[in-house]
């Protein structure tokens, strides 16, 4: 056979069927909307910067038709995995890697922390330094007065972005290249090892969700997923002080990817006796790996009090929570409406009260739902049945918690689940995470209208539509999984 010949059928993998195509044009279709948002506006901040009614919906409907390209084309790579993954995987990075901020403004907050963090600022206890960064100016006014969220380990990642001094690109180009270099690393080590379950790559590296708010927005997210996919990749080798060093750094990057810790304790353990075992390990490796990475901003314990003070500011802000949308639709009701961008600070005393008492009640419903979704779970971790049924049952948890149990959730949250499912992926959880991908990060497209937008008001119901795919198939996705058949996450 001659070589062109033996070349066709790669060549025919790499774009074989309409869904690798609809999905690259929707990806490229939402960095372009980015950069015409930029253009539009005359700077890539989002926050307090909206370009004008026409504009903005416009790029929603452009938006939409993109994302539904991209969801729609990654639905029929999971119904039909490529055999050969590497070049969509590498096709898809390069797409997004050129987007600008588009669907979040954290990525100032970021810049505005790293270059306070190198000067040895404090950014921890308290926001009283943030007015001494050159990004100052591009924070939200929702965050100006908030400690900083992030983890240690996120923060000693953005460094490399001082290097762009006061420019945004710049300093968005040298954090990507710096975040993007590990993740090509971590990428090609998942595709050798992986080399047999092309489904492994579709659900993590080929999602629209991952692609998107990961390498495309540069949420921290980012990290924790690449870290917890080094763990799982270092524990098929050992499953001792590697795995426990990744979930460690992953927690130290954002707090949630700490939901992980069933997967790391279980994990090729066998008895009461090896997972405490294991569990010590994992206890000394995050107190080692926490007083190396706190070390250049430690100002006593306030250090971490502030920072879990950040992460708890602006509970009031709409989040994607059953109990938001509670909240926020009862404290809208009480003021007739009053507000046509339904945002929380705009609300009166009153709205306030009324919001507060009915997230109260939503909260507590919430809480049962995860709790539901929770018990029947420890069953599957029970069965000891290998790394598919456990990998299933702690990405199942992780959904839970982030979804259900949390006060607030942005579509990126998701992302600490995704190398789990990649693992192990049943049927109904299939079916939810198209749904899931599909919806959970159309309310952050408003952030291209401005307040006072005709489609505001309406498309406030997308965060409930959310809402609502959290709750669909819970008997299959949770009460079903310690009885449904596990298998790896292998072609078709």
């Amino acid at each position: 056979m001659s070589a062109p010949a033996q070349q066709r059928p790669r060549r025919a993998d790499l774009l074989a069927g309409s869904g690798p195509i609809r999905w690259l044009v929707g990806l490229s279709v939402l960095t372009i909307c980015s950069w015409a948002r930029c253009l539009a506006t005359g700077s890539p901040k989002v926050d307090q910067h909206s370009p004008s009614e026409a504009v903005g919906t416009l790029l929603l409907l452009v938006l939409c038709l993109g994302w539904a390209l991209a969801v729609t084309g990654w639905a029929r790579m999971l119904a039909h995995p490529p055999e050969r993954p590497r070049h969509l995987v590498y096709l898809g990075l390069f797409a997004v890697a050129w987007m600008l901020p588009l669907l979040s403004n954290d990525l100032f907050s970021l810049f505005a922390q790293a270059s306070l963090s190198i000067q040895g600022k404090d950014v921890y206890t308290s926001a009283r330094a943030y007015p001494e960064s050159v990004w100052f100016a591009w924070i939200g006014e929702r965050w100006s007065q908030s400690p900083s969220p992030y983890g240690p380990v996120t923060l000693l990642a953005a460094w490399p972005s001082v290097l762009g001094g006061g420019n945004p690109y710049l300093a968005e180009a040298w954090l990507k290249l710096a975040w993007l270099l590990p993740l090509v690393v971590v990428v090609e080590l998942s595709l050798r090892a992986f080399r047999e379950r092309p489904m492994f790559h579709v659900v993590l590296w080929l999602n629209p969700l991952f692609l998107v708010e990961g390498p495309g927005q540069l949420h921290p997210d980012l990290l924790g997923a690449l870290l917890i996919t080094s763990g799982l990749l270092l524990a098929r080798r050992s499953p001792g002080i590697g795995g426990a060093m990744a979930w460690s750094l992953a927690t130290l990057a954002k707090l949630n990817f700490g939901l992980a810790l069933p997967w790391f304790l279980l994990s090729g353990t066998r008895g009461r006796a090896e997972r405490l075992r294991r569990g010590a390990l994992l206890a000394l490796c995050l107190a080692g790996t926490t007083a190396l990475a706190y070390a250049p901003f430690w100002r006593g314990p306030e250090t971490v009090l502030g920072q879990l003070r950040g992460l708890g500011a602006n509970t009031l802000v709409p989040g994607g929570t059953l109990v938001d949308v509670v909240g926020t639709v009862a404290g809208a009701l009480a003021g007739g409406v009053s507000h046509p961008d339904l945002r929380v600070e705009a609300f009166e005393a009153r709205e306030r009260e009324v919001r507060a008492r009915a997230a109260g009640i939503a909260h507590l419903v919430a809480l049962a739902l995860a709790l539901a979704a929770i018990l029947p779970l420890g069953l599957a971790l029970q069965r000891g049945e290998g790394e598919e049924r456990l990998a299933a049952a702690t990405g199942a948890f992780i959904v839970a918690m982030v979804t259900l149990a949390s006060p607030r959730f942005q579509s990126w949250y998701l992302m600490a689940a995704l190398p789990f499912f990649a693992l192990s992926c049943p049927t109904a959880w299939r079916r939810w995470w198209v749904w899931a991908v599909g919806t959970c990060v159309l309310p952050e497209f408003s952030l291209v209208l401005p307040p006072s937008a005709v489609l505001v008001v309406p498309w406030a119901l997308t965060t409930l539509v959310s809402v609502v795919v959290f709750l669909a198939w819970f008997r299959a996705r949770f009460w079903s999984l310690a009885d449904a058949p596990i298998r790896p996450a292998a072609p078709g």
